[in-house]
């Protein structure tokens, strides 16, 4: 991963969990966008299976962010 993406990735990290999910939601719909060469099918599946599990953590850990 580039110095780049590491240090968004410690960004995302450190916004409130709402702002967590606005930005995620925005950017799965950004990637339909993409050409299909950039983000293979199982890549996003990956992706989903990792931001589901951390969500699911966050919420047994008593992290959960509101739903409006």
């Amino acid at each position: 991963m580039s110095d780049t993406a590491t240090q968004l990735l410690v960004t995302f990290q450190s916004l409130p969990p709402k702002e967590q999910h606005e930005l995620l939601v925005t950017m799965l719909r950004r990637c339909g966008e993409l050409p299909d060469s950039i983000v293979s099918d199982d890549q996003l599946v990956a992706i989903a299976d990792e931001l589901f599990q951390t969500l699911d953590a966050e919420e047994s850990n008593g992290n959960v962010a509101d739903a409006g």
